[in-house]
């Protein structure tokens, strides 16, 4: 295709540039790299949890493999999107483009999203999602916003024969880390249970995945519930009450907040509808449908089994969609986690039969972690978690410019809405004569002062750090200057932004330990097993993968760690 071989042009050329792939590493490590992403998945949950989990799943890692403890993220502002991209180049957003699920262009206040572009469709055509802005996204699956190729894209380079296949749940979380050269890339549409692609990669779904879909594998769960896992756990024990307040009540607000949790449907006439797999998806089972896509694509896309280095990426969604809703210390998060553990397992007993045990190679990270609920914080004594009026407050700072700058009540300060990223409207303070750095210092100094808020970067204030912390070295890791906002706002510690007063479920996307601190797991012949306790950059997950597949990685990458494999 026309859009491969373009692309394939301009990561060669990338190459000439930066003398990033002088040479491969000398031989690849396996047949095939399995790169494991579980959104949201904390890193003290597998501390917590490990002697839930049987000997075939995470304890594969855990025991057999090599266990990096304090794995964490380098950068701020720690969401899906640039977490996926990170994991699948080895840079962080200021060098890899990503550096939000959504941003803005900053002339004309669009909205932009990560992974798709408008001229790609997606196929089937599906409705647009909404943003977290509440716009409606456009176009189809597309990896066109990462300024640099994924090791998946270096590996295709490489050696064009090798297959690189992605799925998830999440559009973004297969498009960005198979990058612009990925073969085979699905994910899933929670309004119709079915697995599409894009325009970008095909014309049409391959034939087995037609196969796939037309079995409906997602409606199994219709006129169930989800019950837990285990009978014989004292979930409460391990995990905390199964009813407390902040979390949230689930789709249509139909799903409740203890065990059982229905699979609701508003259809008239009794068939799985949106409502049905948006539920779905709110709960493990939608891990499930994932995994068997998956685990077909072994078989009918012969990875790792054709005598050349494949690439097979999965990015397991429901337990960030489960955790968003619940809480981290809920008793629903640990269900996920529990029966994430068997997905492992299937997944890599179906490894082992097709592929070999000695051929694959699996590294396993998250791509951020979450929040505690501010109720559980509080509960637990501190009292400075607090969940901030998103809508108040951003009414409140507007009115605060508007004053300040005697703009009309009608005057728009900012494109968009309270976000990590703010953008002025500079043509609304044209109007008064008043540039964008005066305006955004002004709403720095307003917003700094109000309670959740902990630190508001201008633009002139972070390019003109001379003494930077820890913090601030981590929000230039997610600033570039062609698309982050004007104003760049780190929240306080255990404090949300929710978009109403009565705000419920939890959030991330902040450089505090509970959302950067992942694992970073590694597990497959040559791999030096052990727990390793030293803090390390888990954008070394990078370095692994291309070790992995036999390419050097690119020179802003991290680096790989030391003693991993037993040649090395």
């Amino acid at each position: 295709m026309l859009r491969k071989a373009l692309a394939l042009f301009a990561i060669g050329a990338l190459f000439a540039q930066t003398n990033a792939q002088e040479k491969a590493v000398a031989k690849p490590r396996a047949k095939l790299a399995v790169m494991l992403v579980f959104d949201q998945l904390r890193a003290d949950y597998l501390m917590r949890y490990k002697d839930l989990f049987g000997p075939g799943g995470f304890n594969r890692f855990l025991d057999k493999g090599a266990w990096y403890q304090e794995a964490h993220y380098p950068y701020a502002f720690t969401v899906t999107g640039p977490g996926h991209a990170s994991l699948g180049t080895g840079c962080p957003p200021r060098v890899h483009g990503i550096m939000g699920n959504d941003w803005r262009d900053r002339v004309t206040g669009s909205e932009i999203y990560c992974a798709t572009t408008e001229r790609q469709k997606n196929i089937p055509p599906a409705p647009p999602p909404t943003s977290s802005q509440g716009t409606k996204r456009v176009g189809g699956g597309s990896p066109e916003r990462l300024l640099i190729p994924t090791v998946s894209d270096l590996l295709k380079q490489q050696s064009p024969q090798s297959r690189v296949a992605g799925f998830s749940l999440k559009d973004r979380g297969c498009v960005l880390p198979c990058g612009k050269l990925g073969d085979c890339v699905y994910y899933w549409d929670s309004t119709t249970g079915l697995f599409g692609t894009s325009t970008y990669y095909r014309d049409a779904v391959a034939p087995w995945v037609d196969e796939f879909n037309k079995a409906r594998p997602a409606d199994k769960w219709f006129n169930t519930t989800w019950n837990k896992l285990r009978a014989d756990l004292d979930y409460a024990k391990l995990a905390g009450p199964d009813d407390v307040a902040g979390e949230g009540l689930g789709i249509e607000r139909k799903q409740g907040r203890a065990f059982p949790h229905p699979f609701p449907t508003l259809s008239a006439n009794g068939k799985p509808d949106k409502t049905y797999y948006n539920a779905l998806y709110n709960s493990p089972m939608s891990n499930e449908v994932l995994a068997d896509i998956a685990i077909r694509a072994i078989s009918e896309e012969k990875l790792g089994q054709r005598g050349v280095v494949d690439f097979l990426e999965v990015s397991f969604s429901a337990n960030d969609v489960v955790g968003h809703c619940y809480g981290p210390d809920s008793q629903e998060v640990l269900d996920t986690l529990l029966r994430s553990d068997l997905i492992l397992a299937r997944l890599f007993s179906e490894l082992d039969q097709k592929v070999g045990a000695d051929n694959w190679i699996a590294v396993l990270s998250a791509d951020h972690g979450v929040c505690p609920l501010p109720e559980v914080a509080k509960a637990r004594g501190d009292s400075s978690a607090v969940r901030i009026d998103g809508t108040t407050l951003f009414k409140e700072l507007c009115s605060h410019l508007r004053e300040k700058f005697k703009l009309e009540a009608k005057d728009q300060p900012f494109f968009g809405t309270m976000d990590e990223n703010m953008y002025i409207n500079p043509g609304t303070f044209k109007k008064v004569n008043v540039d964008v750095p005066t305006a955004a210092q002004a709403a720095r100094e307003w917003l700094e002062k109000q309670k959740g808020i902990a630190r508001v970067y201008t633009r002139a204030r972070l390019e003109g750090l001379s003494n930077p912390d820890g913090i601030d070295l981590m929000v230039q890791q997610s600033y570039r200057q062609d698309s982050s906002g004007d104003l760049l706002v780190v929240l306080a510690p255990g404090c949300l932004v929710g978009t109403t007063a009565g705000a419920t479920g939890t959030s991330h996307g902040t450089p505090y330990r509970y959302d950067t601190h992942v694992p970073l797991l590694v597990t497959g012949k040559g791999v030096v097993p052990g727990e390793r306790g030293g803090k390390v950059n888990v954008l070394a997950f990078g370095a692994i993968l291309a070790e992995v597949v036999g390419v050097k990685p690119l020179a802003e990458s991290a680096a790989l760690p030391e003693g991993l494999f037993t040649d090395r």
